[in-house]
């Protein structure tokens, strides 16, 4: 049987600019969490009103003037996301969302001002879903030498269930390898060293391509 050819996730792990309209859709097990009228990109298109539609994976700003004049970012690379003073073109000195980036070793400043007056619906709902996806980077992400032990006992994710602890299980990726403990639940597989519980990995099925 053919092997079945895995969709590339990109929309949390990229940053895109002017993209054709039809990038722009949301991938499967994407989903928008608000749709922010009047946005203005006050950093690239100062005194451009647009749309920012906030995801589960990134914030894809739009012009209302042009759908070629967007932007995709993905929160895989968002640093920090603040509140500031700005001068903006439509609304003058006013209270703004900075979004800080980094993507390919490059650095990216975003800043987004509601056109809106005493609307705070930008600021909360970008930093609440940055701050979930932060936090919930165990479930899809890779993760090398973690506080994901404590006591011998794994940390437990929320909604995470251990199916079988295995011990007695070599590591085998250095020349001696390591015996360690192997733990299955319903979210990732979970290594940790015996002698060392700070020597783990922790593998979400998310990144897992096949297993032999």
């Amino acid at each position: 049987m053919a092997e079945t050819a895995l969709e590339e996730v990109w929309q949390d792990r990229e940053i895109k600019f002017d993209q054709q309209p039809q990038l722009l859709k949301l991938r499967k097990g994407e989903f928008q969490i608000d749709s922010i009228n009047s946005v203005e990109d006050t950093k690239g298109n100062n005194g451009e009103r647009g749309i920012l539609i906030v995801t589960n994976l990134r914030l894809i700003w739009t012009s209302a003037k042009s759908a070629r004049t967007n932007l995709s970012i993905g929160f895989n690379n968002v640093s920090s996301v603040n509140i500031r003073q700005v001068n903006s073109k439509l609304r003058g000195n006013s209270q703004a969302l900075f979004v800080m980036t980094r993507f390919n070793s490059t650095r990216f400043e975003f800043i987004f001002t509601n056109l809106v007056k005493n609307s705070p619906r930008l600021f909360t709902t970008v930093q609440a879903v940055f701050r979930s996806y932060e936090t919930t980077k165990l479930y899809r992400d890779l993760k090398l030498r973690g506080a994901i032990i404590r006591d011998k006992e794994l940390v437990m994710l929320p909604n995470e269930q251990v199916y079988e602890k295995i011990s007695g299980i070599w590591n085998l990726s250095s020349d001696q390898g390591n015996l360690g403990t192997f733990i299955i639940t319903n979210v990732r597989t979970v290594w940790f060293a015996v002698l060392a519980e700070n020597f783990n990995v922790s593998i979400p099925y998310l990144q897992m391509k096949s297993i032999n």
